[in-house]
């Protein structure tokens, strides 16, 4: 599943090329996808424009006029695909037909715009959705159970303790990856944090010393913010906004390692299960 760095890239390349587009028509053949009735996107849709894109967490909100959005999860195997013209953009869940057969059997959705040009949600596994929500009620879904973003500069160090505090016998890694401590941060990234900061990470939160916690959060701004200076990460599941491999794959220093040599120490990079999903470690590197 992509993490914050490959959302937030998926995001900008879109933001880009869709930003002030008038929508003339949407259509989904999954309802499970939506949170109303197909007709009813289709009446609300027709004629807004996109004034803009963010994002929340591992989601992407579509900002359309008259107070109406679009959330977007890709899920697992989600893929957004911009067409017109000569131009493609593409972003998410590399699709074995290409951005070139779009749309494809495993196009979902489609956003029609009035200047002909498209938006497609493709999903192999129909687990990604698009939901439609008027401001209020969005600031709600967003809301509920989703803890800070981990690069806004209100998270502070002071507030990562607080959360600590209340779960000191979570795992590092579990800690890292729930959403209701911190956003974004998955499988690949809460390795990484664990590596900069030198900590096992399957150690309990209360075992951290002060001067762990410290570099824990300092690994959680600079992972975070390295990983979307290099388009994200690709494993088997990302491409960016260009159809592209994210860079930051290159930059991963135990992720998907395990019985390699570590790169600082040159000892061998092992592996783990915690809460049933596996992570990689240096046994050397971190205590």
């Amino acid at each position: 599943m992509p993490e914050l760095p490959e959302v937030e890239t998926v995001k900008r390349g879109l933001a880009k090329t869709i930003t002030g587009k008038t929508i003339a028509f949407f259509t989904c053949d999954t309802k499970k996808m939506l949170n109303q009735p197909l007709p009813f996107y289709q009446k609300t849709l027709k004629g807004l424009k996109i004034m803009a894109l963010d994002r929340r967490a591992k989601m992407i909100i579509i900002r359309l006029s008259k107070d109406w959005n679009i959330l977007v999860h890709l899920k697992m195997t989600g893929q957004l695909v911009y067409c017109g013209g000569r131009k493609s953009v593409i972003g998410g869940h590399p699709i074995k037909e290409g951005f070139e057969k779009d749309p494809n059997r495993f196009t979902h959705a489609t956003f029609a715009f009035t200047d002909k040009s498209r938006l497609f949600f493709n999903d192999v596994r129909k687990f990604g959705w698009v939901r439609l929500f008027r401001g209020a009620e969005l600031a709600k879904v967003l809301g509920h159970e989703l803890g800070p973003e981990p690069l806004e500069k209100s998270y502070t160090i002071e507030a990562f303790q607080r959360e600590l505090q209340k779960r000191p016998n979570n795992r590092i890694k579990q800690f890292l990856m729930d959403n209701k401590n911190v956003v974004g941060i998955g499988n690949i990234y809460s390795d990484e944090i664990c590596y900069y900061a030198k900590v096992r990470p399957d150690r309990r939160v209360r075992t951290l010393k002060e001067s762990e916690i410290k570099l824990l959060f300092k690994g959680i701004k600079h992972i975070l913010s390295e990983a979307i200076k290099y388009e994200g990460t690709s494993i088997s599941d990302y491409v960016n906004a260009l159809g592209e491999a994210g860079a930051y794959t290159k930059k991963l220093k135990v992720y998907g390692r395990y019985d390699e040599k570590c790169l600082k120490c040159r000892g061998v990079v092992r592996r783990l299960k915690i809460g049933g999903r596996t992570s990689s470690f240096c046994p050397e590197c971190q205590k």
